[in-house]
């Protein structure tokens, strides 16, 4: 993944925090890939909350795509995550910088997408082969806990709002 596309770890910290304090029955589980195990086991060691959990580098492509089919929400960067979790039923919060989420955000009515737009972005694309000068990406600094926070339990509100009204609709 480009380094560019990363959000500040610390924001990951202090997100994971703060849903696990509002929402006392969501549950926490950060994913990675084998090579990303070392330092998403110290994310989920910073967070430092019994309803968190690392399980980067532990489950196969088939395995994740199972867990986004029981999951509610997921928020990543814009990377692979993403696109994957867009076949499956979960709502995907998306962090967008170096590139734009007009071209390469999932295209499902569950995806929602952050994107600050600032005038260096996007600065990463196909036509300048994903090379970009930029060694600060304020565009991704730019998204902040509150901004992510706010797209999760909205998402999480219409999916219990949209539950709570299928389950009306059957007892009618």
């Amino acid at each position: 993944m480009l380094p560019l596309r990363k959000w500040p770890q610390e924001r990951y910290a202090a997100l994971a925090r703060r849903l696990a304090e509002e929402l006392p029955d969501l549950c926490l589980l950060l994913t990675g890939a084998p090579d990303e195990a070392e330092p998403v086991n110290a994310l989920a060691k910073s967070i430092n909350h019994p309803r968190c959990l690392s399980i980067a580098g532990l489950t196969s492509l088939r395995q994740l795509l199972v867990l986004y089919g029981l999951a509610e929400v997921l928020v990543t960067n814009d990377s692979g995550p993403a696109h994957f979790a867009a076949i499956t039923e979960i709502d995907v919060v998306s962090l967008f910088g170096p590139e734009t989420p007009g071209l390469f955000a999932p295209q499902t009515p569950r995806s929602h997408v952050l994107w600050a737009g600032i005038a260096c972005s996007p600065c990463v694309s196909a036509f300048n082969d994903r090379q970009s000068a930029c060694t600060n990406n304020l565009c991704m600094q730019h998204i902040t806990v509150d901004q992510v926070f706010a797209k999760v339990v909205g998402a999480l509100r219409r999916r219990t709002d949209a539950a709570a009204a299928a389950t009306a609709a059957t007892s009618s």
